[in-house]
């Protein structure tokens, strides 16, 4: 019976998850429909979608701290709520600065499904099947997207965008409903272990994790050549390779869904293959992420439509499909009384670079007159935290005592 409960805390997680991200990632369009009904410029439309991605820079370090004092489930699964009735709130709105103080705390919400979904798996699953369970919950984000994109646009053209919001803030009310009723906290773990310990000290003791330092830095490059991929890879397909959007946006769908694919293989694979060294996988998906930002730009002029097919799958399958042996990376090297901070504080570092990689790009492009240059920086970006983690790697099993590397 337990095991079977695990895998419905698997579910649960990931549609809270999927819940949470239908309104976050909804204000993708959302910001499209507003920039038609208010005439907004470009640069006005672009806030609205950084206001909501600002917001869990504020409060996913605070719903970690919770987390490893109180649990995951009031945590998640209020804030969840809190995130939806934020989201009904936006229906009042008619005045653009008001829109974006909204969507800021709509953002701090947010938060709390980003951090806590991790940690929920990570106690449930303390060995076996940790990165396969991951990976599945972290499939909630891409579904969330991609249902917001087709769901909201259906009712914005049918209805209105005030009845879009009801939608968005409905849904996320649902999911944090649903994880309130099924999830449960594990018996073995209890959040009253770390009580004694304040917040000051558990920010000094994972500052002092020095271990865990190159995996923030794989973080940071990765997360800032995935969401560079996300925001230009259409404009790019477009300007350099004189695709039409319409086809742009196909290859870009197929990135997305090999993302989704690879958060689940490359998990699977860890726990199959590499359980007690995912930091190898890692390297390994962090050096095909390398090659194949490196070929984008000779591979854009190719002819050959199954070629660009399998390319764009691929390049999803690594270069988005990463996060969820990071997040299993980060946790199974964090203090386990700590894990919820550790996780947070992680993710808080990945989401300020989620906030900036997109115009950072944008102004290299802008000054170097060129995507290919701009992508082959952002490349070797990633081999720099690819060499930087391989280093500490070794230097880890060195001071160990060991004749050999595990690497």
């Amino acid at each position: 019976m337990n095991t079977y409960y695990k895998w419905l805390i698997v579910l649960v997680a990931t549609l809270s998850q999927t819940a949470a991200t239908f309104v976050t990632y909804g204000m993708g369009p959302i910001a499209t429909f507003y920039q038609i009904e208010w005439n907004l410029t470009p640069l006005q439309t672009g806030f609205i979608v950084s206001a909501v991605n600002i917001g869990p820079m504020f409060s996913m370090i605070v719903f970690g701290y919770l987390m490893d004092k109180k649990g995951e489930k009031q945590i998640i699964g209020w804030g969840t709520i809190l995130l939806g009735l934020s989201a009904l709130t936006l229906v009042f709105v008619n005045n653009y600065i008001v829109l974006l103080l909204l969507l800021l705390l709509v953002g701090i919400w947010y938060g709390s499904a980003q951090t806590g979904g991790s940690t929920a798996i990570v106690k449930w699953f303390p060995n076996k099947h940790r990165g396969l369970a991951l990976g599945i919950r972290q499939t909630g984000i891409p579904i969330g997207g991609a249902l917001a994109s087709v769901m909201l646009t259906y009712t914005f053209y049918h209805f209105n965008l005030s009845v879009a919001h009801v939608v968005q803030g409905v849904v996320a009310i649902i999911g944090g409903l649903l994880f309130l009723l099924f999830y449960h906290e594990p018996e073995s773990t209890s959040p009253t272990e770390s009580k004694s310990v304040s917040f000051k000290e558990k920010m000094n003791a994972i500052k002092n994790n020095k271990e865990l330092y190159p995996m923030y830095i794989v973080g940071v490059v990765m997360m800032s050549l995935q969401m560079i991929i996300i925001a230009h890879f259409m404009s790019y397909f477009h300007q350099e390779g004189s695709y039409s959007l319409t086809e742009a946006g196909k290859y870009l769908s197929l990135v997305l869904i090999g993302g989704m694919i690879g958060r689940v293989v490359i998990a699977w694979m860890s726990d199959q293959f590499f359980e007690h060294n995912r930091e190898r996988l890692l390297l390994i998906v962090m050096v095909f992420t390398v090659i194949l930002t490196l070929m984008l730009p000779l591979i854009i002029h190719v002819e050959i439509k199954i070629l660009m097919l399998l390319f764009c799958f691929l390049l999803g399958f690594v270069a988005i499909g990463w996060y969820s042996i990071f997040i299993a990376c980060v946790t199974e090297q964090s203090d386990p009384r700590y894990i919820g901070l550790t996780v947070s504080s992680a993710l808080t570092l990945n989401q300020l670079f989620i906030v900036i990689a997109p115009s950072l790009f944008g102004l290299v492009v802008n000054i170097l007159n060129s995507y290919q240059l701009a992508l082959y920086i952002a490349g070797i970006a990633v081999a720099l935290g690819a060499i930087n983690l391989y280093r500490a790697k070794i230097k880890i099993e060195w001071s160990k005592g060991s004749q050999k590397c595990d690497f």
